[in-house]
């Protein structure tokens, strides 16, 4: 495979593979833990986009246990960092929240229908995807936003190993743009919360170790974007790269 496109598909498998780590977990998550699929998936994403997360290591020798209880501490771990109600989670897992908190404003924030939840939906909806569950659950998580960047450098993959360098330079566009305007506003900033957070509540040192690979990726992204906005490969000119 092109190197340019590799690392282009390593950024959209990456984000799948955050979505999955941060969203509530599901048994294939806990399998995935302990017979090292994960961890092996999480080295290669890294590793096609240039992004090096040594803390990741510590997936390697976390679990000696059955995938159940593995799944039961992850279920717990996760339940206490981002979903126990009232404000006492240690931190939000979604993006109009996580920086409602940030920005030190008082009281509980809206979960639904805030600006920051809406215009993430006008961002997914103009690219022709929404989350199944939008009803019931805030479209800004981490774990959608997530899914979301995944589907965009996707479908940016997949325009440039067909030679569509029009749609590339489109997908480009909507990349910077979500970015710029959602995910650079928080996503690394929840992942130093979490690596902070995690090691002091019970069984979730694999969340720190998944936020060391998250982090290491949406820095990765930071500069995926930034590069190509400096190259212009989001204007259709020639180059046509859809590559930072």
């Amino acid at each position: 495979m092109d190197p340019d496109l590799m690392r282009v598909v390593g950024f959209a498998d990456g984000c799948e593979l955050m979505a999955a780590a941060f969203a509530f977990p599901a048994p294939a998550l806990a399998a995935a833990l302990c017979d090292g699929s994960f961890l092996q998936d999480a080295q290669d994403c890294l590793a096609d986009v240039g992004a090096v997360a040594k803390s990741a290591d510590a997936l390697k020798t976390l679990y000696d246990a059955e995938p159940d209880q593995v799944f039961d501490d992850l279920r717990a771990a996760h339940t206490t960092l981002y979903l126990l109600p009232g404000g006492e989670a240690a931190l939000w897992s979604y993006e109009a929240a996580f920086r409602h908190d940030c920005d030190g404003r008082l009281g509980l924030p809206a979960l639904f229908r805030s600006p920051c939840q809406l215009d993430v939906e006008r961002h997914m909806r103009e690219a022709g995807v929404m989350p199944v569950d939008a009803r019931r659950e805030p479209s800004d998580s981490v774990w959608s936003e997530f899914s979301f960047l995944s589907y965009l450098y996707g479908s940016l993959a997949a325009a440039l190993h067909e030679g569509r360098g029009g749609d590339a330079a489109r997908w480009r566009v909507r990349i910077t743009a979500f970015w710029s305007e959602h995910g650079s506003q928080w996503l690394p900033a929840f992942m130093r919360q979490t690596q902070a957070e995690a090691p002091a509540l019970p069984q979730a040192s694999p969340y720190a170790a998944f936020a060391a690979a998250g982090l290491a990726l949406v820095e990765a992204i930071g500069a995926d974007v930034t590069a190509c906005s400096e190259r212009g490969c989001a204007s259709g000119g020639e180059d046509g790269c859809g590559i930072g």
